[in-house]
């Protein structure tokens, strides 16, 4: 369904935008600019500045959000729980800084699409990063690679993790054209899934604040899984890793997908302390 770009904003439900920073000054401004063309449809807007990097707090500042610093590195999973604390609005947007907003015509409007169906089909998230416009090995693990969508052998076999799996089938012509009976197509560029069919990201996404310092911050932190980023939990393997799914998918709750996106994922720098060193 097509959508007029004229669309009312007084009609936008207030949400709050967290962004997520950790001594990367560079990559902070580069998405806060990026940002610049939506950041009025926010009722909040706060970056937490780890550490409390002075550098990154006047870069909030110079584009109009709040700063929120912190004594230390919360690391990834609390840094995005903080995040969320900081925020008073029941919906909320989380970004980490390394997560630009898209430059393309219809971007603006396809956001505000997603903040309204958001409501109106009362998901639980709504992911909104880039995803890939190719078929994945993941993906063709469990399924053929033409249309119409169908199993291949070990798809049959293993039909959870194939399920797991079908979001990938966003790439195929004919979903993208009409969705398929994992993923409705709501219009264009937005679709609706479950969170047995798609896993939890910490690439950009809307949420309730209640159901992520609520639900999804307890389970994450009573079952938190062995891998550690700088020595702290991810939020993304504690929800995802084999031994915990069972939770995520079990919700089968709704889930919203942008396709091909509305962010892209780049860093300029990292910080020397640093355990990761790709940009």
């Amino acid at each position: 369904m097509p959508f007029s770009s004229d669309m009312q904003e007084d009609r936008l439900p207030d949400v709050g935008l967290s962004i997520l920073t950790w001594k990367s000054p560079k990559t902070l401004e580069r998405t806060l600019r990026s940002l610049a063309p939506v950041s009025d449809l926010f009722a909040e807007r706060k970056v937490v500045c780890q550490e409390g990097d002075p550098e990154e707090m006047d870069i909030a500042r110079k584009f109009g959000f709040d700063p929120v610093p912190t004594k230390t590195n919360l690391g990834i999973q609390e840094g995005l729980a903080h995040c969320a604390e900081c925020l008073e609005s029941e919906r909320i947007l989380i970004v980490e800084s390394d997560n630009m907003f898209v430059e393309q015509d219809n971007a603006r409007d396809l956001l505000k699409r997603a903040l309204i169906l958001f409501d109106q089909h009362e998901m639980t998230a709504f992911q909104l990063s880039m995803r890939p416009t190719h078929l994945s090995d993941r993906f063709l693990r469990y399924w053929r690679s033409d249309d119409p969508l169908r199993k291949n052998l070990r798809g049959h076999v293993w039909p959870r993790a194939a399920r797991m799996r079908v979001h990938g089938s966003l790439a195929l012509p004919d979903t993208t054209a009409n969705g398929n009976r994992f993923i409705r197509k709501l219009e264009d560029e937005l679709y609706l899934t479950r969170s047995d069919c798609i896993s939890w990201s910490n690439r950009p996404f809307l949420t309730r604040r209640s159901f992520f310092l609520g639900p999804l911050m307890t389970f994450a932190r009573q079952n938190p899984g062995k891998k550690r980023v700088n020595g702290m939990p991810d939020l993304e393997h504690p929800i995802n890793c084999p031994a915990n799914r069972y939770w995520w998918c079990g919700l089968k709750a709704k889930v919203g997908v942008t396709y091909p996106g509305l962010f892209e994922h780049d860093r300029l720098e990292r910080p020397e302390d640093d355990e990761k060193t790709a940009l």
